[in-house]
């Protein structure tokens, strides 16, 4: 996976030069909120939906490489999980646990500069993956290897976001993105029979400081 976002970068890089594209590096840190739902297996019984499955709200950190027309993001979040339950005269949500991951994204983007503030849409892909896992002090998984294989998911990000200058090569960074995950493999594992893994989705938004150099 490393070796994979590596070569990405690079191929994006070269590809800039090549082109004669603006190319500007900057970097920086900032907070991030993540709110994922839908994340579960619905089934059809007799023409009614039933469906369980969790929701991840999750705060955390995240650090950013910006080449202009591309950024590359690494972050780390710790979640707060709920299980729910929704079929026909029933709709519950219960402690779902707690869990920490780290993920990483590639977007691309288009600036837009009107002098002290810049837009840019964004479009890309994200790696979600599950360090630890807990409800009620028990771990989800056998060993750190078991669970980033359960509970790990692939994404994809789309939005904008806004660079305000601040004072010299300082800026503001604000990102709003909507995120669709695809399942993971304990979804998919209880999708059987006429039941299906459900597509994830919920807002991202990220917020942080920048330098450029």
């Amino acid at each position: 996976m490393k070796k994979s976002v590596l070569i990405l970068i690079l191929i994006i890089f070269t590809a800039l030069g090549a082109f004669a594209l603006p190319f500007q590096v900057s970097a920086g840190l900032g907070g991030l909120f993540d709110w994922n739902f839908n994340n579960g297996v619905e089934e059809v019984i007799s023409g009614d939906k039933h469906y369980s499955g969790l929701n991840n709200m999750s705060f955390g950190g995240f650090a950013f490489i910006d080449a202009y027309y591309a950024e590359v993001n690494a972050g780390c979040a710790f979640g707060l999980l709920k299980e729910v339950v929704r079929e026909p005269g029933l709709s519950e949500k219960t402690d779902g646990g707690k869990m920490l991951q780290v993920n990483a994204s590639l977007l691309l983007k288009y600036p837009l500069d009107f002098g002290k503030i810049s837009f840019f849409p964004l479009l890309g892909a994200n790696y979600n993956l599950v360090l630890s896992y807990k409800i009620g002090g028990f771990s989800m998984g056998s060993s750190p290897g078991d669970l980033m294989k359960k509970w790990s998911q692939i994404g994809l990000l789309g939005g904008a976001g806004m660079d305000i200058n601040l004072v010299g090569s300082l800026f503001l960074r604000t990102e709003v993105l909507y995120q669709l995950r695809f399942a993971s493999k304990t979804m998919k594992t209880a999708a059987s029979g006429d039941a299906y893994a459900t597509l994830g989705m919920g807002p991202l938004a990220r917020v942080g400081v920048g330098y450029r150099f």
